[in-house]
């Protein structure tokens, strides 16, 4: 009896011996390394056949499962799934940073920092405000925007006004037919010098008082019977230059000489001849104010 009472505690003792050196060694045991646990490698292969919402569940429970150790790289993984194909920004920033926290100073610590700056845009995108938009891009924008309603107003109302057999508003013709300035300013007609003008309102007088003269004439000159009719002759024939001689044109702008020649009905060469100074050639060009007489 005396035995067996001095055993029993031994027995105890042992057995507690054991279950704590089991507990320690359970919970003492190293866990694997992220990349390698099961889950993760699960999650890396939905990945590659598109599966993102299964691949997210499978890092979501890695990260779970390791509870406070590291787990960057499942949380980078989860935050790219939730930036490009959950769309939900937040949580992808949040995945980011606990990475960053793990992985401070890594390779791809610039790039996870420039997610997390995609992420704060594209969250930024969902505000009624767009408050990180820039300003003066908005503006110009808007400008815009206000530019091409205004034409659009304008071009409804120039079709209304043809609906309704109206004419075209003058302010927007210039913008429907551009006409070369000849067709839309023609040359200006200079009018012929007073003095041709008076020169030719007396020109029937005179002639019909020399014809008066003539009939008053006594018959003793007319001995001469071919005299008096060549003398006339000579006479008209005079008169006639006289009229074309007395004809000047004052050159205006957009003048040319072929204009002016159709215009008096002369020829080119005629004028170049009645004016060498002025027209030394018939291409030369000619100087606005010049006054040119027309043969």
């Amino acid at each position: 009896m005396i035995t067996a009472h001095r055993l029993l505690p031994a027995t105890l003792l042992l057995a507690v011996l054991f279950l704590v050196a089991g507990c320690a060694d359970r919970d003492g045991a190293p866990l694997p390394a992220e990349t390698d646990e099961p889950l993760y490698v699960q999650g890396k292969q939905l990945q590659k056949q598109g599966r993102n919402a299964e691949a997210l569940n499978a890092f979501l429970k890695v990260i779970d499962r390791r509870g406070e150790n590291p787990s960057p790289e499942s949380h980078l993984e989860a935050g790219l799934i939730y930036l490009n194909h959950s769309k939900d920004p937040l949580a992808a920033c949040y995945h980011f940073r606990r990475y960053l926290k793990a992985h401070p100073n890594s390779k791809q610590t610039p790039y996870v920092l420039g997610m997390v700056e995609a992420a704060k845009r594209e969250f930024a995108r969902t505000l009624p405000g767009r408050p990180l938009e820039d300003q003066s891009v908005r503006m110009a924008v808007d400008e815009e925007v206000g530019k091409l309603r205004r034409e659009n107003e304008e071009l409804r109302a120039e079709v209304a006004v043809l609906r309704g057999g109206g004419a075209m508003p003058v302010s927007r013709l210039p913008r429907m037919i551009t006409l070369p300035p000849e067709v839309i300013a023609p040359a200006p007609v200079s009018p012929p010098p007073v003095a041709a003008v008076l020169g030719a309102q007396k020109r029937p007088e005179a002639t019909a008082t020399e014809a008066g003269r003539d009939a008053d004439r006594p018959a003793a000159p007319m001995v001469q019977r071919g005299t008096p009719a060549a003398g006339a002759a000579t006479r008209g024939s005079t008169a006639a230059p006289k009229a074309a001689a007395g004809r000047t044109h004052t050159v205006a702008p957009k003048d040319t000489l072929y204009g002016i020649a159709r215009r008096y009905n002369v020829k080119v060469e005629a004028i170049v001849a009645a004016n060498p100074g002025a027209v030394p050639r018939v291409n030369a060009p000619l100087k606005v104010g010049t006054v040119l007489k027309i043969p």
